[in-house]
């Protein structure tokens, strides 16, 4: 109930503030005072917003769903099978994630850092900037080069924001987020926050979230010869200090909204299940996770409701094909994922060891033994759903050497980022891992969607911004452009 208080309290105040300037009290202002409705803003109203609007989008909806998991294989459409067949409307790659992110996400974690200035509250700024940075790299890894620097400034008169290179976004947020860490004041009573749904105003994790980001980041940058900062370095930095940049160290410090049996609080695919039943298992996870004898399919996927076998849906059928499968001959998102008080995770600590073997694979010292952080990782996600990994799965999925062991560490990653559909769709792009296969009927020229498109708003509204930013891209505003982490 708290999170539903917090969130009408939001309400309100964005309601005195749109209609507090036309309002005419006169001598009557004691009168006209209602004691109950906010006049003036506070951090702790706008963060429960600026929070739960980011992770549904990125979670659940059209954005989440129907591009992130579908084009990353963990689900497949078995209805209306457009979408798996990569045709992505303007309502997805504009209303539901690029005018969420901007207009709501980012406009409310801009207020709350300008409320933390104006209160010498740097605890506030800092989990503005973390949030905010989030947001960006999810931005910038869905459309490639966005609006940064000039991003979020309507207010002060920059209505055409200009468009940063992807690379010089990651560096920028990578020294944001050093900021922010370095900003925290922990123990310090007078500079506590409130309405953290997301870490429970624990301020220790959030610096932990702000350094593991870092370092997904810079894993994006490693061996990129045109990368505008010292990438080793930043990355040595925080695994070389673990005191002043800590970082994840088990699954109790994941990074996840943990949502509430409650309207308009919970798990949005939860709310999606209410009314539709389009979405099946992909069958290349599931037969991926069966080759595997992996105990996770139990709890990513529900066996058929006729009975038998884990059974998954190809990816981009006709919809005659899909329905022609049953409905209940083919296996529904697993009842963990689809529950109303299912996490949305962001960032996870097996997310994390898998990265860091990956820098190990690729010489950072400081990042440990290649195959210990793999074998964690494994670890780590199984028990993130309350299993524990049988020996003989360790044993039989042990790390080979060489290119055939990096397959391995992205394959693992793939699967342990289930529900996380947006960054798994990135490490694929990015590395080529696990070999994916275009949908079976594919609208997208037989590629498997690079980006998404700017919204036909930018165009309409920004052109000359707009049409730098592609022309320095090297391509054209469709889903064939290759993003600079790719090349």
């Amino acid at each position: 109930m708290k999170r539903i208080f917090h969130s009408l309290r939001y309400k309100a105040l964005l309601a005195a503030l749109m209609l507090g300037t036309a309002a005419c009290t006169g001598e009557f202002d004691t009168i006209n005072t209602n004691p109950n409705s906010p006049t003036v803003g506070t951090a702790d109203l706008f963060l429960p917003h600026g929070i739960q609007s980011a992770v549904d989008a990125y979670w659940g909806g059209s954005l989440g769903m129907d591009v992130g998991d579908l084009i990353s294989q963990y689900w497949a459409r078995i209805q209306y099978t457009d979408a798996d067949q990569y045709t992505i409307t303007n309502d997805v790659y504009g209303t539901a994630s690029w005018q969420v992110f901007f207009i709501e996400s980012q406009a409310d974690f801009q207020r709350i850092y300008k409320l933390g200035v104006d209160g010498n509250n740097p605890n506030y700024q800092a989990v503005a900037i973390i949030m905010r940075s989030w947001v960006f790299s999810v931005l910038t890894d869905i459309y490639g080069d966005i609006p940064y620097k000039d991003a979020i400034k309507g207010l002060e008169g920059t209505l055409q924001p200009k468009y940063d290179a992807q690379k010089d976004v990651y560096a920028g947020l990578v020294a944001e987020l050093k900021v922010a860490n370095d900003m925290i004041v922990l123990n310090d009573n007078s500079k506590a926050i409130a309405g953290d749904i997301l870490l429970n105003n624990n301020l220790t994790r959030w610096k932990k979230f702000a350094n593991t980001l870092s370092l997904r980041l810079l894993n994006r940058m490693i061996n990129k010869a045109d990368a505008p900062i010292d990438v080793k370095s930043e990355i040595n930095r925080i695994l070389g200090d673990p005191t002043k940049y800590p970082v994840l160290t088990s699954n109790a410090d994941n990074v996840q909204l943990n949502y509430l049996d409650a309207t308009n609080n919970n798990n949005p695919i939860n709310q999606n299940r209410k009314t539709r039943d389009d979405h099946r298992v992909s069958a290349t996870l599931v037969n991926k996770l069966k080759a595997l004898s992996d105990a996770r399919l139990a709890v990513y996927a529900n066996a058929p409701a006729d009975g038998g076998d884990y059974k998954g849906v190809p990816n981009g059928l006709s919809n005659a094909d899909a329905n022609a499968l049953g409905l209940s001959k083919t296996s529904k998102v697993g009842n963990f994922f689809v529950s109303p008080t299912a996490p949305g995770v962001i960032v996870s600590y097996a997310d994390l060891l898998f990265t860091k073997a990956e820098l190990a694979y690729k010489g950072i010292t400081a990042a440990g033994d290649v195959a210990t952080n793999y074998t964690n990782g494994i670890t780590a996600s199984h028990s993130q759903y309350g299993l524990t990994v049988a020996p003989a799965y360790l044993t039989a999925n042990a790390l080979k050497s060489g290119a055939d062991g990096y397959t391995q560490i992205m394959e693992q990653k793939w699967i342990a980022l289930y529900g996380q559909g947006l960054e798994a769709w990135t490490e694929f792009r990015r590395t080529g891992l696990p070999a994916l296969q275009p949908a079976v009927i594919n609208t997208n020229g037989g590629i498997i969607p690079t980006r998404l498109p700017y919204p036909g708003s930018e165009e309409s509204l920004n052109a000359t911004n707009f049409n730098e930013a592609l022309t320095r891209q090297g391509g054209k505003n469709d889903m064939k452009l290759k993003l600079w982490f790719a090349k």
